[in-house]
């Protein structure tokens, strides 16, 4: 994303600040491929996991982040670490072309700040799914997204680790 894109909406709480921005053309193609591989979790290896997960779903491993499957191996969930200084914003993209501009919600989840976004893009899938950025540590956030509910990916949300 460059900095001449259009902001669509900010939402600027304490520890937590997210914009979303226009994304048009060559930008918001959608790639196929650009998901990672579902991979399950090595043993060798400690993971950051939710401590809530919904009944049915198996944690796995997806890229640089992580996902939980249904029984037929779908996606449901996914979360990821991604390193966000304090003072710096949470740029998340949104392809005007999709749909009127997903709302972005203040949230405090489990004491940390919490974004909702109702929408987010992705090259990876043509699916707009619902999205929630969580503050995990002094320099890091989660991204959690996924095909369960704006209840269940709270939860989620809220039962994954915090990083000092």
């Amino acid at each position: 994303m460059s900095d001449s894109s259009p902001t669509l909406a900010v939402l600027d709480m304490p520890g937590l600040r997210v914009a979303l921005v226009a994304i048009t053309g060559p930008a918001a193609a959608f790639i196929p491929g650009a998901m990672p591989p579902i991979e399950p979790l090595s043993a060798d290896e400690p993971h950051p996991l939710p401590a809530e997960l919904p009944a049915g779903l198996e944690p796995r491993r997806l890229g640089e982040g992580y996902c939980a499957v249904d029984e037929s191996g779908q996606l449901a969930v996914s979360w990821i670490a991604l390193e966000l200084p304090p003072g710096e914003t949470l740029a998340m993209a949104w392809d005007p072309a999709d749909g009127p501009t997903p709302t972005l919600q203040a949230l405090s989840l489990g004491g940390r700040a919490a974004a909702f976004m109702s929408a987010a893009w992705s090259a990876a899938s043509r699916e707009r799914l619902p999205l929630l950025a969580v503050r995990a540590g002094p320099d890091s956030c989660w991204l959690i997204g996924g095909r369960i509910s704006s209840v269940e990916l709270a939860r989620v949300a809220a039962s994954l680790p915090a990083f000092s």
